[in-house]
């Protein structure tokens, strides 16, 4: 199928997707702002993908699950899958989709009482054009709460008066979190101020079953440098598998 035609039939099915996303708090905990904690959250988890520079199909899967609010890693699931789906921009989540629920297939069977409470995804959710980036496909297609965490601004038509140049000027004359709301209205995610004043955000948006105040507390209490812990040990792990298969790759 011509890639063309392929995006016309992901962008249907995200319409259909987009109407059982839920943006409101509907997690097994809850947050004391008067204290800064979170009562009954216990376990964190963050995923992420990698991809050897010698073979773009070729798939690093990280799943790790972190103890809140300590943050020390319990459990970890890494695999290699080969991906035979195009990438189309604006459409990651239909090429990674698989291989994420494989990693929590494995950790059903492995770990079931593992499952994680909430899950932080190294990518958007509503911060992208049609507001379902993979943070809310994973999320409806497993039914987890989850958090979309970008590294990068992602760039289209309903915000393009947003520079990120100036965000991060915005950050440095001490700003903590800065609202992203399109020209349409739509309040798309927020970029967010890492640990240490450090002037260079992330982009945090809803998933599934979180509302963007929660997302943005999560986020901050899995945080000790820019990257969310989650996300950053899955990161380190893909990325480690993916530089060994480069280097036996002739």
């Amino acid at each position: 199928m011509a890639d063309s035609d392929l995006a016309r039939e992901w962008t249907q099915l995200q319409s259909q997707l987009l109407t059982q996303l839920i943006q409101h708090d509907d997690l097994s905990f809850t947050y004391d702002a008067h204290t800064n904690t979170f009562p009954g959250l216990h376990i964190v988890g963050g995923v992420d993908i990698s991809y050897p520079r010698t073979d773009p199909n070729h798939a690093i899967v990280a799943l790790t699950i972190l103890s809140f609010p300590s943050l020390s890693l319990l459990h970890q699931t890494t695999f290699e899958v080969c991906i035979d789906v195009p990438y189309i921009a604006g459409f990651l989540a239909f090429r990674e989709i698989r291989a994420y629920k494989q990693a929590f297939a494995a950790l059903q069977v492995d770990r079931p009482d593992l499952m994680p409470q909430i899950l932080l995804v190294d990518g958007n959710g509503l911060l992208h054009p049609r507001r379902f980036g993979s943070a809310c496909h994973l999320g409806i297609e497993l039914n987890v709460p989850t958090i979309g965490v970008a590294k990068s601004f992602l760039h289209f038509d309903d915000l393009a008066h947003v520079d990120a140049k100036e965000l991060k000027h915005v950050f440095r004359n001490g700003a903590s979190e800065i609202e992203l709301k399109g020209q349409s209205g739509c309040v798309y995610g927020k970029a967010v101020q890492p640990p240490g004043n450090a002037s260079n955000p992330i982009f945090v948006s809803v998933g599934h079953r979180v509302s963007l105040d929660m997302a943005v507390h999560v986020v901050r209490a899995c945080s000790k440098f820019r990257v969310p812990e989650p996300i950053r040990v899955a990161d380190q792990q893909s990325r480690k598998i993916a530089q060994t298969i480069e280097s036996i790759v002739p």
